[in-house]
């Protein structure tokens, strides 16, 4: 499990405060792609039905590769960084990253920093 100091370390949350963009030109991120896919494993393993899965099996070592692909690889673009958040943010992380401030402002802060870097894709 990830925590929060962890997550706002690896999104590059302080580039997006300065006003700092990456050249989307140049800069390319799997971010998005390893999320989907991430998803997808996930709903396979916990579809209704289905059997418990082990902790070797291949669905679930992935989605604890694609985990920390996800939550370690700096973004280098918006929608790196809007995919992080996103994911970070999902039921599929069962991260508990909000509800610590009153009126849920940390959980509101969050979604601001999304709904900017969307924004910027």
């Amino acid at each position: 499990m990830i925590d929060r100091r962890t997550l706002i370390q690896s999104a590059p949350v302080a580039a997006l405060a300065i006003g700092a963009t990456a050249n989307t030109a140049e800069a390319t991120d799997l971010h998005a792609e390893w999320v989907a896919e991430q998803k997808t494993l996930f709903k396979s393993i916990f579809a209704p039905g289905a059997p418990d899965a082990e902790l070797d099996d291949p669905r679930w070592v992935r989605c604890t590769e694609l985990d920390k692909l996800i939550s370690t690889t700096q973004a280098k673009t918006p929608a790196g960084a809007a995919a992080q958040l996103e994911f970070a943010m999902s039921e599929e992380a069962n991260f508990d990253l909000t509800g610590g401030v009153a009126e849920d402002l940390d959980g509101q802060v969050l979604r601001n920093v999304l709904t900017t870097l969307k924004s910027l894709i």
